[in-house]
């Protein structure tokens, strides 16, 4: 079965099976191909599998197992089975020796590997063999497993052992290989090339998968684009900026690509061979690859997608993707602004579309058809062309020229059009024939360039058109940022342009009614009637609401049908309906030509004009065709003329006439004074009239004709009337004129009022002269100023005193002067004006600060230059022009101002230069500033030379260290630091390298026994023993000794293997012993030290008797052959039995051995058992017995018995008994022969006290320290580790709480911490079970009467206990009673108050009333507790508080987990406290060898955690109080609530030891307490604690 997945476009996607395919056979081999894949399966078919049909059909079946397939480029498959055939495309081709496990199938060739290490070249075709290789393998794994072709073919890859071979197929058959060693990979069952050819990924038997790159060189141009050399005839060229797919370039006529490099904004690329020249489209995926020789040549790569390459006058086109040059033409111009190509874009063309428009000289264009290298033809302008392009059909041509005048270039007919001026901007709209231009003052669009008539103009607002995309039009720095175009009529153009008039007709109607598409509707309409479609113009003006027209149409549809008898269409070819139709495109004289000339009826072509007052032409035709009806005609006409009032065309008719008078008089009455005044100055008899001549005149100033009544009046001989009238009228010229002859006195006035009117009618530099005339020099001066007149107004300034009152035109003088940058006059005119504030800021706005800066210290004050530059260097400063903020600020004597700006702008240099100019005291100082901020930033060699420059060369070499940059801090140690500064950078940097690198680096400069020195002190062994080998001085065995006795304390396995390396095994021995590894040590000694084993059995034994492992000592010593020493400390111990037994079974008789009765022993054992239950009498009465029964045979035994009796009765027996003891003494020493003592003995017992002085001898002595010498015992049975009878024999001694405290030791390092472990159970571990109970029974305060529970000296290991009790109480934070036990023992031993607070603090967690604060104030005291569990129970106790407590919930269970995760891979140190920076909470939490919360609790806590973390609503830190911290949070120096761990507040409850709690708390748990339970056993230990609450400081 091969199951085929759908992956996706990356990992990140759902995996699901797309296709499945059963097979009879296991399927060994698998190809992709075109559909689907290609199978070979075990029984030898080789099946297709159809991915897209689902379905699988057979290739071929040979019957043998399938051991190999390959495929090539060019669809051909072979396929290789175990019988050794090999099959192409079904076909036998030849018999190999041996199964081909490795195939390769190219063009021409098959490469065939097997498990005999050959490669054999054969001809696909013909399966001759050309070549045999075969590789250098090692001779037991020679098998080639399998083979991988490149996609490119020119590089293949075989699988072998251990590696792979790669290698090129080369032309003649060989094949050069090279082998890959992968150690360890064992075989290479699996090889795959990436589809670019940079990577291979090998698989292997083991299942480990590498991918290698497979590139010979890469790098990166201009962080745009990385360049992969695949091979040599190979790159890969991909986006950095992932923008595009990569592309392959590949060559097939060089055999390598030399040289690379990108143009166009890096999005297409030039790659050179010796023969080609391959050019490459990014964007598209696009390669072409031309013959080319030579160089020097310039390349355009993107002109209307194609590439220009011009060379020698020639310039030809290549497009991308074709193998070839389109066409080539001679040109001198290759500006790409004067060279269209377009091929291929548009979509309504058939067939290729590709043509060239370039120029042949200035002024002459020629078009070229790509595809068949003919001209279409040339064409010559009028002015030089400096942009031109074609449309995409190529039909059409724009060209604008040096004038800015667009002209349109039609190409089938030739005709040119000029269609707007003052072109700046000029597109075409992508996908139409629709054209965007810019004017100054509006956007002009043309939805159907070829309608040039019909330009829309769109005003733009004073913005300057980018480029038009999609369908709006970019704008920069309008009001708006871009203007979009009607996507309707650009649509309906584009149909409409096809010819496509029924589907405009569609697509119209399928447009909603929001649409205004009434234009397009009468547009399609005006194209019909162009094509005599009457019916569907028709349609369109009805769909637009033209009724009128409708109607005129129908009823022209009517005629047609009516002339065509039902058909409308033959209908159209009538005269009357063709008259109809011309009438109705307003074409009368075509009208007229149908109507008179076609169907001979003119009478209805007279009346066509009458019905549309075309009197005239009426006229005209009547006078041709029908004279008798002319007068009729004319005075119809008149009539007509009268009726609607238009006098004015009935005079001119009577003036034609001849009747002038007639035609004054009607003029005169119909309000035509003007044209009947002309009419009386063209015939002077009229005047003559004066009936007449006052009418017109009346009338004429009436209605202000000034002017012709001036002329009138003067004709009659009013001269002044005439003045008058020709100044009302504006002709003051004439006025002036006949007042000069006439009233002199009125020619001032008069030119007063010429140059007012001047001015006012925008002609003020005429005005100028007139208004100087007049005496008015202000309005004169206003007048040249705004004629822009600048010299004659600074004429008109220096005659005017008083400034002040042209202070305006002034500044307008003044700023013109500075606008044509006349600055000594600007200076000099505005000085005098008391404008120099307005020069310097003149000089300002063009960065002449050097000249304001003058200008303010001669003319203002300083708080006014002040004023000006200070706003004015920080606007600069803000801009980034800072070479003229410092010139400002240096001006200004605001130096350190400067240096700051440089500073804040990191131009180093600049501040610097200042800095040593001004503050030359600083500069050490500020050159080592700059170092710091330039290591801060990155640039270290810039940083070092102001190091160097300050003389600070350690931090040069301390920022080169910390950068890892050791050739640079040594570079600058040998520069600038003395020897041994320069030795240390060496050992510094040979520490980094380590190992042969290291010593290599230090024995390079010398330093080697130097460095064996150091290697051994900083414990670097791998370069101490690399130098040992390069002339250190050292040997490998003293590198060994030192590190053996460096890693003995910490890792003894490992000093262990160092020792042996030393060949001192004595000392690794002696290593063990001392970490009371007995075991390891005997076991080393027996294989490397025997003459040791004596030794380390002797230590064993003493160690086991210490821990009271006495079967262990006695095998050891017997090991050891000392038994003496056996039986001589079973003997100490009191161990008669034992004694004796070792004695008997190793010890041979002897004389100087005493002989002990069998029943000796048993009677000392038990005389022991009843001294251990305080049975004193009987104890000493069985010790008599003892001695009795030793008698003569073990005398110094039966002593010894009866000296111990003594003291036992002198101690522990009262009277009676006490004078019945003394008897039995008495009597037992005097047996013994003693007799003098056994009386002393017997009185003093008998005075009930026994003195020093009971023997006068030194045996007596023994009697004095009784009391030592149970100390002694309880020594030897703590060692023994007869623990129980230890404790009962301290307490008798007063000694008990240090026993106590020694058990507790001993349980506690014999029970790990990990020991029964369950955080959720209320049990806790026996070891601590028994701890509790031991210290609880033996450390009472009751017993101490008083005193001191635990002494002086044992305080030191009580502290040690209780902090181990803290801990492991820890762990079972629900045992209620195992706390309160510990809190008790804890208190008793004295532990210290921290220790004390942090168990009050698990109590409380007890406590509803305070589980929440004491929860939060608990991992304060991590480093004491076990940590992960603190969290856990911290994060349960607050979680119990619902939504309230979530959030800081969250952030301890979550700690929880990474102290749970920490403590499983010894990873405390990696910890981050970021977000505990606002807590007093430990930084070195407490975490054992695993983490304690495991299980189902862990699990719990991760999946509420998850699941809170995915609740945005839940913030996910810390909550901060006021102070800024945690609200648990406590100083160092204060105290904290003993009850709750807060923060102590203003309402306190102080106690007896003067700790305190807050009111609010000690309320709760004391009104908890109460009802018993949690609260009253935390209350009672407070009070033992802390003493009696004192409610009188509340």
């Amino acid at each position: 079965m091969v199951f085929v997945y759908r992956v996706g476009a990356d990992w990140s996607g759902k995996k699901v099976i797309c296709n499945k395919f059963p097979l009879t056979g296991v399927p060994m081999q698998l190809l992709r191909a075109e559909n689907g894949f290609i199978t070979g399966t075990s029984d030898g078919k080789i099946r297709s599998l159809d991915c897209k049909s689902n379905k699988s059909s057979g290739l071929w079946n040979v019957g043998a197992c399938c051991v190999s397939l390959a495929r090539s480029a060019e669809s051909m498959v072979a396929s290789g089975h175990a019988d050794g055939t090999l099959y192409v495309n079904g076909r036998l081709l030849l018999r190999y020796a041996l199964p081909p496990t490795a195939l390769v199938l190219l063009q021409h060739n098959l490469i065939v590997g097997s498990c005999d290490g050959r490669l054999s070249v054969y001809e696909a075709q013909r399966g001759a063999l050309l070549r045999s290789v075969e590789p250098d393998l090692p001779p037991d794994v020679k098998d080639i497993i399998a083979a991988a072709p490149s996609p490119s073919g020119q590089t293949i890859a075989f699988g072998v052992f251990n590696g792979c071979l790669v290698g090129e197929l080369k032309e003649s058959g060989s094949v050069d290989l090279s082998m890959l060693q992968i150690p360890n990979l064992y075989a290479t069952r699996a090889l795959a090339w990436s589809s670019d050819g940079t990577k291979l990924a090998i698989a292997s038997q083991t299942g480990a998968l590498i991918v290698l790159e497979a590139v010979l060189r890469r790098w990166v141009w201009r962080d745009t684009v990385e360049v992969q050399h695949v091979s040599s005839r190979q790159l890969l060229l991909t986006r950095l900026a992932n923008d595009a797919l990569p592309l392959t370039v590949l060559t097939n006529h060089a055999s390598d690509i030399f040289g690379v490099r990108f143009i166009g904004n890096d999005w297409y690329a030039v790659c050179r061979t010796s023969n080609t020249l391959i050019l490459c489209d990014i964007a598209r995926g696009l390669t072409s690859e031309i013959l080319w020789t030579g160089s020097g040549e310039r390349i355009y790569a993107a002109v209307g997608g194609a590439c220009l390459i011009y060379r020698a006058g020639e310039l030809s086109v290549v497009e991308y993707g074709l193998d070839k040059v389109l066409h080539t033409v001679r040109t001198e111009r290759v500006n790409p602004h004067v060279i269209s190509v377009r091929i291929n874009e548009a979509s309504l063309t058939k067939g290729d579309c590709k043509y060239l428009a370039y120029l042949l000289d200035r002024q002459t264009i020629a078009v070229v058809d790509l595809s068949t290298g003919a001209q279409l033809g040339q064409w010559w302008h009028e002015a030089r062309v400096d942009w031109l392009e074609l449309n995409e059909t190529a039909q059409l041509l724009l060209l604008r020229d040096t004038r800015r005048r667009l002209a349109l270039l039609r190409l089938p007919s030739g005709d040119k059009e000029i269609i707007a001026s003052g072109v700046s901007f000029v597109q075409w709209i992508e996908n139409s024939d629709a054209v965007v231009a810019q004017t100054p003052t509006h956007l002009l669009v043309w939805y159907s360039v070829s309608e040039s008539a019909s330009v829309e103009m769109i005003e733009c607002g004073g913005g300057r058109a980018v480029r038009a995309t999609g369908r709006r039009v970019l704008l920069d720095g309008a009001h708006v940022p871009c203007v979009y175009l009607d996507e309707h009529r650009l649509t309906f153009n584009n149909a409409l342009r096809s010819g496509d008039l029924m589907g405009c007709a569609k697509y119209l109607d399928g447009v909603t009614n929001s649409a205004d598409v009434a234009p397009l509707w009468r547009q399609l309409a005006e194209r019909a009637l162009q094509n005599d479609d009457i019916q569907l113009a028709a349609k369109c003006y009805r769909e637009i609401g033209d009724e009128s027209r409708t109607f005129y149409l129908e009823k022209i549809i009517e005629a047609a049908a009516a002339e065509g008898d039902g058909d409308v269409t033959a209908g159209l070819s009538s005269a009357e309906v063709r008259a109809r139709l011309a009438i109705f495109n307003g074409d009368l004289a075509t009208a007229e030509a149908w109507y008179a000339r076609r169907s001979g009826h003119p009478e209805r072509a007279i009346a066509m004009y009458k019905q549309f007052n075309r009197w005239t032409d009426a006229i005209a035709l009547a006078e041709k065709a029908d004279r008798a009806s002319v007068v009729n005609l004319k005075q119809q006409y008149m009539d007509y003329l009268t009726s609607t009032g238009r006098l004015g065309e009935a005079g001119a008719t009577l003036a034609a006439a001849g009747d002038v008078q007639g035609a004054v008089r009607l003029w005169s009455r119909g309000g035509r004074a003007r044209r009947a005044a002309s009419l009386l100055l063209q015939h002077p008899q009229l005047l003559r009239d004066n009936e007449l001549l006052d009418s017109v005149h009346t009338q004429l100033i009436q209605e202000e004709w000034w002017e012709m009544a001036g002329e009138l009046s003067e004709r009659r001989g009013d001269v002044r009337l005439a003045v008058d009238y020709y100044a009302k009228g504006n002709n003051f010229a004439r006025a002036v004129q006949l007042a000069r002859e006439s009233c002199p006195g009125e020619v001032t006035h008069l030119e007063g009022q010429w140059g007012a009117w001047l001015v006012s009618s925008r002609q003020a530099g005429a005005a100028v002269p007139h208004l100087i005339e007049a005496g008015d020099t202000r309005a004169a001066l206003a007048a040249a100023i705004k004629a822009h007149h600048y010299r004659k107004a600074l004429q008109i300034v220096q005659a005017i005193d008083d400034k002040e009152s042209i202070k305006e035109q002034c500044e307008q003088l003044g700023d013109h002067l500075i606008s044509t940058q006349e600055w000594e006059a600007a200076e000099k005119f505005l000085t005098s004006c008391g404008m120099a504030e307005r020069c310097v800021r003149a000089y300002n706005g063009v960065g002449r600060f050097a000249d304001g800066l003058r200008l303010a210290a001669s003319q203002l004050t300083e708080e006014q230059t002040r004023d000006i530059y200070i706003p004015l260097a920080e606007e600069l400063r803000k801009d980034g022009q800072l070479r003229k903020a410092e010139q400002i600020y240096i001006g200004l004597g605001e130096a350190d101002e400067a240096i700051s700006m440089y500073k804040e702008a990191s131009q180093y240099e600049s501040m610097l230069r200042l800095v040593a100019i001004h503050r030359s005291t600083l500069l050490e100082a500020t050159r080592r500033h700059v170092a710091q901020a330039l290591h801060a930033s990155g640039d270290l060699r810039a940083a070092e030379n102001y190091y160097i420059q300050a003389g600070d060369w350690k931090s040069a070499i301390q920022m080169y260290r910390s950068a890892a940059q050791w050739e640079g801090a040594e570079r600058v140690a040998r520069a600038h630091a003395p020897v041994n500064v320069q030795q240390q950078v060496a050992l510094q940097w040979a520490a980094v390298l380590g190992g042969l690198a290291g010593a290599r680096l230090l024995a390079a400069r010398g330093l080697a026994a130097l460095g064996a020195r150091w290697a051994l002190q900083a414990q670097r062994w791998d370069i101490a023993i690399e130098l040992s080998e390069l002339g250190g001085g050292i040997t490998r065995r003293e590198v060994a000794r030192h590190e053996a006795a460096a890693l003995a304390e910490e890792h003894p396995e490992e000093a262990e293997a160092a020792f042996l390396r030393a060949s001192a095994p004595d000392h690794a021995v002696r290593m063990w012993l001392s970490k009371e590894q007995h075991q390891r040590a005997l076991i080393l000694a027996e294989q490397h030290a025997p003459h040791m084993v004596e030794e380390v059995l002797v230590e064993g034994a003493r160690a086991a008797a210490e821990r009271g492992d006495l079967q262990q000592f006695e095998v050891l010593m017997i090991r050891a052959n000392r038994p003496r020493e056996v039986v001589q400390h079973y003997k100490d111990l009191e161990l008669w039995e034992e004694a004796a037994r070792v004695s008997r079974e190793y010890l041979p008789s002897s004389g100087d051995e005493e002989d002990v009765p069998p029943a000796v022993p048993a009677l000392l054992t038990q005389a022991a058992a009843h001294a251990d239950a305080g049975e004193w009498w009987e104890a000493v009465q069985t010790l008599c017995a003892a001695s009795s029964a030793a008698g003569q045979r073990a005398p110094r035994l039966a002593e010894r018995a009866v000296l111990r009796a003594a003291r036992l009765a002198r101690d522990r027996l009262q009277h009676p008994a006490r004078a019945h003891a003394a008897n039995l003494l008495a009597q037992r020493f005097a047996s013994i022969g003693q007799t003098d003592i056994g009386e002393q003995l017997r009185a003093a017992l008998l005075e009930g006290y026994a003195d020093d002085d009971v023997a006068d001898d030194g045996r007596m002595e023994e009697s004095e320290s009784v009391e030592q010498e149970q100390q002694e015992v309880s020594e030897r049975l703590a060692r023994a580790g007869q623990w129980p009878r230890c404790l009962a024999h301290a307490a008798t001694a007063g000694r008990a709480p240090h026993y106590a405290l020694r058990y507790a030791a001993h349980l506690f390092k014999a029970h790990p911490r990990m020991e029964g472990i369950d955080i959720e159970s209320e049990d806790v571990p026996e070891a601590l079970s028994q701890v509790l109970e031991t210290l609880r029974h033996y450390l009472s305060r009751e017993d101490s009467e008083g005193g001191a529970v635990v002494s002086g000296s044992d305080a030191g290991l009580a502290r040690a206990v209780c902090s181990e009790v803290l801990v492991r109480a820890s762990t079972a934070p629900k045992a209620f009673a195992a706390l309160t036990d510990a809190a008790d023992v804890m208190l008793t031993a004295g532990a210290d108050d921290r220790a004390l607070q942090a168990v009050t603090l698990l109590m409380a967690l007890h406590l509803p009333q305070i589980a929440g604060k004491a929860a939060r104030a608990l991992p304060r005291y991590t480093e004491i507790i076990v940590a992960d569990v603190a969290f856990y129970a911290c994060g349960t106790a607050v979680r119990t508080e619902g939504s309230a407590g979530a959030r800081e919930a969250f952030v301890l269970l979550n700690r929880c987990l990474d102290l749970a995760e920490a403590a499983d891979e010894d990873s405390a140190h990696l910890l981050d406290y970021t977000d505990f920076e606002c807590t007093d909470w430990s930084r070195q939490p407490l975490l054992l060898e695993r983490g304690c919360v495991s299980g189902g609790a862990l699990e719990d806590v991760r999946e509420w955690v998850l699941a809170v973390s995915m609740d945005q609503s839940v913030e996910q830190t810390l909550p901060v109080d006021s102070r800024g911290l945690y609200a648990s949070s406590v100083a160092e120096t204060e105290q904290c609530c003993v009850v709750t761990g807060y923060p102590l507040g203003t309402r306190l409850v102080t106690f007896t030891n003067g700790r305190c709690a807050n009111r609010e708390s000690w309320s709760r748990v004391s009104s908890a307490a109460r009802g018993g339970g949690p609260a009253s056993v935390l209350l009672r230990h407070v009070t033992r604690w802390c003493g009696p609450a004192d409610y009188t400081q509340l």
